[in-house]
């Protein structure tokens, strides 16, 4: 008996031993590595806007970033990235993704993502879901049910009907006892997340803040509606421990080139 009990002591001592090395190696798999998060709006044929590119130009550069030994991450790989858990073979991680919601993603990005496996994001504006407004065309709900079942693009949230620079209108009503754009972001945010997993099947945790713009009244906010990482449009690069609610993110522009992109994506690596 005693035999028995010393023998099973020894196995949960071995069990835990090996749990901590296996917690320990992941809490450092993230450890001295940065994360660009890229920022790409809309590809067009014709550059009509300084926030696109042509569907060469973004090929190319994904091409690039792929060729430059780049592992694309998706959303849950860059809550583990932040967390300092991310798989350690994972030697330099980058994140693609999209703001709005155009359809050129689904004739350009898609077959870009699905060619060379390089996993997407996109953040889109929901109440333009079908839409066609000014110069540009929005993803129906078809196209994105297709997109999130490809496996290489996923969807997050960029506001129901609040794309504006929702921190100036919020703080125009500053010191009042209720803030009433606190009550429209928090109707906002449900309505989004609720018709996106009403079309992927999922429910959205990822949210990128129109024009890049919150508060920490607004960030609140947007986690008690479910939203467990916030995209801004502060530049710069993020590391294991950084702030969830404050993703920075890199723009590209319609003058970047593969080898700009490349230098965007590495800084002081």
């Amino acid at each position: 008996m005693l035999r028995h009990n010393v023998f099973r002591l020894s196995l949960c001592y071995l069990a835990l031993v090996a749990l901590i090395f296996i917690t320990s190696k992941n809490s450092v798999a993230s450890e001295g590595l940065i994360l660009p998060v890229l920022v790409y709006h809309h590809i067009q044929e014709k550059l009509q806007s300084d926030v696109a590119c042509t569907p060469e130009q973004f090929e190319m550069q994904i091409l690039a970033l792929k060729n430059a030994g780049f592992t694309p991450l998706t959303i849950s790989q860059t809550k583990l990235f932040i967390a300092g858990a991310l798989d350690s073979k994972i030697a330099k991680p980058v994140m693609i993704t999209f703001d709005d919601g155009y359809e050129s993603l689904y004739q350009y990005a898609l077959p870009v993502a699905r060619r060379h496996r390089f996993c997407m994001s996109a953040f889109v504006v929901t109440s333009r879901i079908g839409r066609k407004l000014q110069f540009a065309s929005y993803l129906t709900e078809n196209q994105i049910r297709e997109m999130a079942s490809s496996g290489v693009f996923e969807f997050g949230s960029h506001s129901h009907d609040l794309h504006t620079e929702i921190t100036r209108i919020y703080d125009a009503f500053g010191g009042s006892y209720e803030n009433p754009v606190a009550n429209l972001l928090n109707r906002d945010l449900r309505i989004s997340s609720a018709h996106l997993e009403s079309i992927t099947g999922k429910r959205p945790d990822a949210l990128a803040w129109p024009y890049g713009k919150f508060n920490s009244d607004l960030t609140g906010i947007a986690r008690r509606n479910g939203f467990k990482i916030h995209f801004t449009s502060e530049f710069g690069y993020n590391e294991a421990g950084s702030n969830p609610f404050m993703i920075k993110r890199i723009p590209i522009t319609s003058r970047d080139t593969p080898e700009s992109v490349i230098k965007k994506a590495t800084a002081s690596r």
